[in-house]
């Protein structure tokens, strides 16, 4: 039977901000197999009745690696 997926998921304004979470993250994780990624850009906003603002939402599928 195949092992489910896992999905992490980053979020923030600017890129550099997602890049540095992404590397932690892939720092943190050690290795793993990684499925897809998908990159969305969306309007978010803080709370209600204010601006939107760009969002950059990046989701990233992947299988840990098993330890042996």
């Amino acid at each position: 039977m195949p092992k489910p997926l896992r999905v992490k998921i980053f979020m923030d304004a600017k890129a550099s901000v997602i890049e540095g979470q992404v590397n932690a993250w892939l720092d943190d994780l050690g290795s793993a197999t990684i499925i897809k990624m998908e990159t969305v850009v969306a309007a978010a906003a803080g709370k209600p009745n204010e601006g939107t603002y760009p969002c950059i939402v990046v989701t990233v599928w992947f299988e840990p690696v098993a330890s042996s």
